[in-house]
């Protein structure tokens, strides 16, 4: 899994353009960062207003053990657990998104009703992948955050710029 940057033409001198897309070693549940190679990939890092934030991510098991992850169950638990990864706060890797100050602005405090988790293993050589979205709403509500920088933060680890603009 490489990193893939926002293509776009430069000019000597200039700053190069913040990535799409990172990788890199981190822990993932109870898989170590040591053995553990994740991909965390967005749409984009200028958002227009009613543009939805697309979060994806890739996790790889470079190891020579299985190790766990947790995962929604697909059906009634005690039931298998899904193939199909969420990001987000009931989700297998967690995101926030910050504001000014670092103050949390998604998910917030909130309480959330999660569905049913439970272990899965991730076998050695093994890749399993997710998704989530972020509608640049505050917790609980569909009014818009006010246009500004944000920051992005998957996993604790990775860290994206945010501009959402005012029109």
């Amino acid at each position: 899994m490489a990193a893939v940057a926002a293509a776009s033409p430069r000019h000597p001198g200039s700053p190069k353009p913040a990535a799409l897309a990172q990788t890199g070693h981190a822990t993932f549940w109870e898989c170590p960062a040591k053995t553990t190679q994740l991909l965390v990939a967005v749409n984009s890092l200028t958002l227009h207003p009613g543009q939805t934030l697309d979060i994806t991510f890739a996790v790889k098991n470079l190891g020579t053990a299985a190790c766990n992850y947790v995962a929604p169950y697909a059906s009634v638990a005690p039931g298998p657990t899904s193939s199909a990864l969420q990001a987000g706060p009931c989700g297998s890797i967690a995101y926030e998104v910050l504001g000014p100050g670092t103050r949390n602005v998604w998910p917030g405090t909130q309480p959330f009703d999660c569905p049913a988790l439970g272990f899965a293993q991730l076998a050695p050589g093994a890749t399993v992948s997710g998704s989530g979205s972020w509608a640049q709403t505050a917790p609980s509500c569909s009014k818009r955050v006010p246009p500004g920088t944000y920051t992005l933060v998957v996993g604790g680890h990775f860290s994206f710029p945010l501009h959402l603009l005012a029109h």
